[in-house]
């Protein structure tokens, strides 16, 4: 009986003509240069720099969406099956259910700082706001905030 040998490809980047890592699919603008930067040829930090790079696109995403510039799926439809009240009538109830940005971008930073963090990068690095706040008294809301950066 003959073996069949079978040869698996790898899933790790490989290395382009001039030596330097190949970049995986997907990634936006910081995610590539994040990988340019910290991609090694040890493919468990690649892991590890690849997820910093996706998650540092994720932010950029969530940021363009709180300054009201990008679009993301934010709400959630559903209907239920119309019911018949006491008075015989059918009734469609519809529930709508809005994700919260603020919150997604808040652990994803949290995310993306502990990431940099297992590479043994500074925390200084980690900072994700590259936009400065404008003064602002202390009594203005979050909302208030939000309309500000637009």
């Amino acid at each position: 009986m003959a073996t069949k040998k079978t040869t698996t490809t790898s899933k790790r980047p490989r290395p382009t003509k001039s030596g330097e890592l190949r970049r995986p699919p997907g990634l936006g603008k910081r995610g590539a240069k994040i990988w340019q930067e910290l991609a090694t040829e040890d493919p468990v930090r690649n892991s590890v720099v690849l997820e910093a790079a996706r998650t540092a696109d994720r932010l950029d995403e969530l940021d363009s969406v709180i300054r009201g510039k990008g679009v993301l799926e934010l709400m959630q439809f559903r209907s239920v099956v119309p019911k018949e009240d006491d008075l015989g009538d059918d009734r469609l109830t519809v529930e709508v259910k809005f994700q919260s940005v603020l919150g997604e971008a808040r652990q994803q930073s949290l995310a993306f700082a502990q990431l940099l963090k297992s590479l043994g990068l500074d925390s200084k690095a980690a900072e994700v706001n590259t936009r400065p706040e404008t003064e602002l008294p202390e009594n203005v809301t979050p909302f208030e905030r939000v309309k500000q950066r637009r």
